[in-house]
Formats: structure tokens, C-alpha cells, sequence
């Protein structure tokens, strides 16, 4: 993608809200786009004069929304930053609340100032990958933007935002192609998936398990449309960015764009979706060893017979249930409550279904 006048020297013009498609390789082009999909459905290269404003208003009416969920469970959104700051940057207008004043304003004609772009929105993609390239470090580049540039970017931000442990954020965003699917079914679909990846990072699962738990959330959020997904040239890409702050700094740690279009049609062949919604909502403490060495398993397998089509990754999940140490700590731990949900045994009945994939 060119970068226009991204990498002339001087004085530059401030970045606007229609130069955002130029600069699609970096952080805050990638939370501006989850924006403008989550709240109006539109996609980052349909952004132009004639639909500007009616974009803009939709995102507004998005973050009054959010702020008043924020504010129904007692959480400040004038004081929640979404990414990880350095002592530079401008927090004061890095919340909801400015991002709402500021995008309302420049909706009704008002300007506001233009500065430098802070940190964690300035990353490229590219630069984790630079570690590999000697010892140079990288020279990351000053972008001045308007400011309702920052607002967009904070918004989608905070609508992508899944977790911060460890000193690491993640984000994720899900986008269908073609756009077949409601705006709320898109949204739903993402809230699943950052829910499900909180849970499996905080108890330390691997990526094979967050890619299921992608999967895993566009499924049950596809639904009546899979046998349309399944038989057309559709798609279902995992955007998930990984950030961490390192003293002064804030540096991309990962960024992966993947298709799971075909483990999401392997789960919905193998009646799983909801067992594995179930595991993965609940991912077991490090004492139920049997139990997590089991879902990661099924991650694993899962992902090498979309590739290979082997029957011998879908028989190993069904000899593993056999496991008597399995069953055991299965049963302790998914415990139906007031007769809801799925309890272990429910699981491995759900489980027993993979063999369709082999039959």
C-alpha cells in the first residue's frame, strides 16, 4: 500500500480522517477500520467525501452507546485509556468521552487541533519483525493528525480490545467477507471472541487455542448462514494485534491476519460448537492438568486436519475421552448450575459427534 506523503521529509500536512486508507499497515488505520465495521458496517475503502459525515454521525451514535454501558456498570469512560500509554502521551484525549466530544463537533462543522500521533496508535505492523534484520533499530516515524483521526482510532480500539496481562494487550477483530451477516450479529460475534480470548490468556493458553476460540465465536455467530459460507468464496479473518509498553516504549509484539473459514466449517461439521464454547468460556485452572492438556489437543488437531485431512487428529480426540483422568477432573469442573448449560457429560456427548468428520 503507498504511503503518499508518509515518508517526506518537513514540514508534512496533518493526517485526516480521508488520507486513514493510505496508512492501512499501521495500528491506528487497523482500530479506525474495526470502527467504522462495528458501528455502521461500512468498510474503510467506501470512507470519502460524500459518506464521511453520515460515518462520522454513526460512529458518535456508537460511542454514546458504549459510554452509557461503561456507565450502567459503574466504570468512568472518561477515565479509561484502551492502550498502553507513555509519559508523552495525551491522555486526556486518548478516552470515550474525547473521542465522543470531538468526533460530535467535527460532525457539526467544529475543528480541532492537529498534534503527533501517540505511540501505541503509530506502530507499524511490520516493526516487530525488524529483530530479525541485524541490529539496527527501527526509526519510527512522527505523523501529525487531526485530532478526530485519534478519536476513530480510539473508539475501535476500545471496541477491539480483549485483555492487558502481563503487560501485554490484546486485541482482536473478526471481519466476514463478503459482508453476508447484521451489524449486530458482526458485533456479537466479536464480543464472543474477546471474551473467550480474555479467559484463555489469562489462564495461560496457547495460540492454537485463541485461534479456536475465534473460530469458535464466528460459528456460533454465523449460524443459519454456514451452508451459505460453506458452499461460496467466503472468508472469516482473524485480525488479533498483541502490544506491550517497555518502560518508555510501546512496541507491536504481534500481529496475525488469518483465515478461519475452514476450522470454523470443521466445527460446525463436527456439532462442537457449543461444547467447545462451553470449555473455552470456562478454561481450567493449572491444577486440572488432564483437562487443559485435552483442549489444547483438540486445538492442535483441530487446526492439522483442516490442513491435512488426516483421520487419525479426530481419532486421537476420541480415544482421549476414554481417559479416566479426564473424565474425572471434566466432571469437577464443568458442573451445570440450576440445570444450565453444558455439564461434562453433555461435553463429551457434543465431542462424539466428531466422528461425522470421519465417516
Amino acid at each position: 500500500m503507498p504511503k503518499a506523503s508518509t515518508r517526506r521529509t518537513g514540514v508534512r500536512k496533518a493526517i485526516s480522517l480521508l488520507d486513514i486508507p493510505l496508512y492501512r499497515d499501521y495500528t491506528f488505520a487497523f482500530f479506525s477500520e474495526a470502527a467504522i465495521k462495528l458501528c455502521t458496517g461500512k468498510d474503510l475503502d467506501e470512507l470519502n467525501q460524500q459518506t464521511l459525515n453520515d460515518i462520522i454521525v454513526g460512529v458518535s451514535n456508537c460511542i454514546r452507546e458504549e459510554i452509557e454501558k461503561l456507565r450502567t456498570r459503574n466504570i468512568d469512560p472518561c477515565n479509561t485509556v484502551p492502550v498502553p500509554t507513555t509519559g508523552n502521551d495525551p491522555r486526556d484525549k486518548m478516552s470515550l468521552c474525547h473521542a465522543y466530544k470531538t468526533l460530535t463537533d467535527f460532525s457539526m462543522g467544529v475543528k480541532h487541533e492537529s498534534f503527533v500521533l501517540p505511540s501505541a496508535f503509530s506502530l507499524e505492523f511490520t516493526e516487530f519483525t525488524r529483530s530479525f534484520m541485524g541490529s539496527g533499530k527501527p526509526k519510527r516515524e512522527i505523523f501529525i493528525i487531526d485530532e478526530e483521526v485519534l478519536a476513530l482510532a480510539v473508539l475501535g480500539s476500545y471496541l477491539t480490545h480483549s485483555y492487558a496481562i502481563g503487560g501485554e494487550y490484546g486485541y482482536i477483530y473478526i471481519d466476514v467477507v463478503p459482508y453476508i451477516l447484521a451489524l449486530e450479529r458482526v458485533r456479537k460475534m466479536n464480543s464472543i471472541a474477546r471474551r473467550l480470548i480474555y479467559t484463555i490468556q489469562k489462564n495461560e493458553g496457547s495460540i492454537n487455542t485463541i485461534l479456536l476460540g475465534i473460530a469458535t465465536a464466528a460459528r456460533l455467530s454465523i449460524k443459519e448462514f454456514i451452508k451459505d459460507v460453506a458452499r461460496s468464496d467466503f472468508h472469516v479473518i482473524a485480525n488479533f494485534l498483541r502490544m506491550s509498553r517497555t518502560g518508555t516504549k510501546v512496541m507491536v509484539k504481534g500481529f496475525d491476519s488469518i483465515d478461519v473459514i475452514q476450522l470454523v466449517k470443521i466445527i460446525g461439521r463436527g456439532g462442537i460448537a457449543g461444547a467447545l464454547y462451553r470449555m473455552l468460556a470456562r478454561y481450567p485452572k493449572t491444577n486440572f492438568t488432564s483437562l487443559r492438556r485435552f483442549i489444547e489437543m483438540v486445538s492442535i488437531n483441530l487446526i492439522k486436519f483442516q490442513s491435512f485431512r488426516k483421520p487419525q487428529y479426530i481419532y486421537e480426540i476420541l480415544r482421549y475421552l476414554t481417559s479416566d483422568e479426564l473424565n474425572r477432573e471434566g466432571a469437577q469442573w464443568y458442573v451445570k448450575k440450576n440445570g444450565e448449560g453444558l455439564g461434562w457429560s453433555d461435553i463429551v456427548n457434543r465431542f462424539s459427534n466428531l466422528s461425522r468428520l470421519v465417516s
